[in-house]
């Protein structure tokens, strides 16, 4: 199934998920994640599928936001947050197990989305982080499950020192499982979601129900309380100034 953005591969008990917009680097729009939520959704219901292989077409994973329409509307911003939060949420509640496939740049946004799956596999040139404090905008939106991932204390450095990470500090501090050599991680993130999806599918899925209830995943709360410190700062004239500056020198 293909949509604007989206492509799903249907190979059960493994349904593959590609973010689709590789001349961009996969920035995410608001469609984009629309459309991600909604695969997502009908997924989760599934009884035939036993793993979700998510990954991103083209040179990235992702790059983040879609930066420019972020820069013509400013209050666009509030809905990918929300939207953002509402996916990274919905893929650590599916029932079946998440692998996520990241190479090349997983920033920002993008990174949000490694934090949503229970196994990451990267290459040797991923690099991962969220180097969006100079924009004026807050990456709270990833906190309840990058510290579920990586833990408090490296939660705290990877927030709010901004640093990107290559492919050694992703492994180092939790973020990644699986390093694969270059140009293979699709095709490992691929054996191990068949290979999960060989086992038990009914001890498989109350194994990631125990660790969801125990870790704070099922918890609403944790998660709309960040989502709502991020957008709040949307409208603020230093967030609006800082993102435009940036587009400019970019494209200057």
């Amino acid at each position: 199934m293909t949509t604007s953005s989206i492509h799903v591969t249907d190979q059960s008990p493994v349904l593959w998920i590609e973010l689709d917009d590789p001349d961009r680097r996969n920035a995410m729009t608001i469609e984009m994640l629309d459309e991600l939520l909604e695969v997502i959704d009908a997924a989760s219901k599934r009884d035939d599928l036993a793993s979700i292989l998510l990954s991103g077409r083209g040179r990235c994973f992702c790059a983040g936001f879609d930066l420019g329409a972020v820069v013509e509307d400013p209050m666009m911003l509030d809905e990918l947050i929300r939207r953002l939060g509402m996916v990274t949420k919905s893929l650590r509640r599916m029932p079946q197990t998440v692998v996520v496939a990241a190479h090349g740049a997983a920033i920002a946004g993008g990174c949000a989305l490694l934090t949503g799956g229970d196994v990451v596999f990267i290459d040797e040139r991923t690099v991962a982080g969220y180097p969006v404090h100079a924009l004026g905008v807050s990456p709270a939106v990833t906190i309840p499950t990058l510290r579920q991932i990586i833990g408090d204390g490296p939660a705290r450095e990877l927030l709010l020192g901004g640093e990107l990470l290559k492919s050694d500090g992703i492994m180092r501090i939790g973020l990644g499982t699986h390093l694969a050599p270059e140009g293979t991680v699709i095709e490992h993130a691929t054996a191990w979601a068949r290979e999960a999806a060989s086992r038990s599918s009914s001890a498989m899925k109350a194994t990631k129900t125990w660790l969801n209830a125990l870790d704070g995943s099922d918890d609403d709360d944790s998660f709309s309380g960040p989502v709502a410190g991020s957008a709040a700062l949307t409208g603020q004239d230093e967030a609006v100034e800082l993102l435009a500056e940036f587009w400019k020198q970019r494209n200057a």
